[in-house]
């Protein structure tokens, strides 16, 4: 049975350990100091009791109410079952009902699962930014929540 609830900086750090795509491991600190005094979302994914992916995001802008969704991942066990969309779909619900007006979002050209999902859920593509080549590419990602239009 798949939960999704709030959960903890080292939970994440646990899941993100060990998944294959994720190639660098921050501590703890280092992310608290990347969101510094905004506020953030972290859920948790558990199948059966048993961690299986996370999702952790935070305020970018109050003026334009726009909220970042920064790192996600799910484990290879537990892939292919519906919890990475599970974790996006709980992240827009949770951020919406806090005020939030825009979710965005950056994925890589190598992430090609990642990238369908998002434009398959009402995310456009606002911006592409060139790296060392193709696959490293970032792509912008943005949707509205709610009905207000930005």
């Amino acid at each position: 049975m798949l939960t999704i609830r709030q959960g903890s900086f080292e939970e994440a750090i646990a899941i993100k350990a060990n998944i294959p795509e994720m190639h660098e491991v921050e501590p703890v600190s280092q992310l608290l100091e990347r969101i510094g005094s905004s506020p953030y979302l972290l859920l948790i994914a558990e199948v059966d009791g048993e961690l299986a992916g996370f999702k952790l995001g935070y305020e970018t802008s109050k003026a334009e109410v726009c909220f970042y969704s920064w790192q996600g991942g799910v484990l290879p066990a537990y892939r292919s079952q519906g919890i990475a969309k599970e974790l996006l779909l709980a992240q827009e619900s949770r951020v919406a009902e806090l005020g939030y007006k825009k979710i965005t979002v950056k994925s890589m050209n190598r992430f090609a699962h990642m990238m369908k999902m998002l434009l398959s859920n009402g995310y456009q593509i606002s911006g592409y930014q060139q790296k060392t080549g193709p696959e490293d590419a970032k792509i912008s990602f943005f949707k509205r929540l709610g009905n207000r239009r930005l």
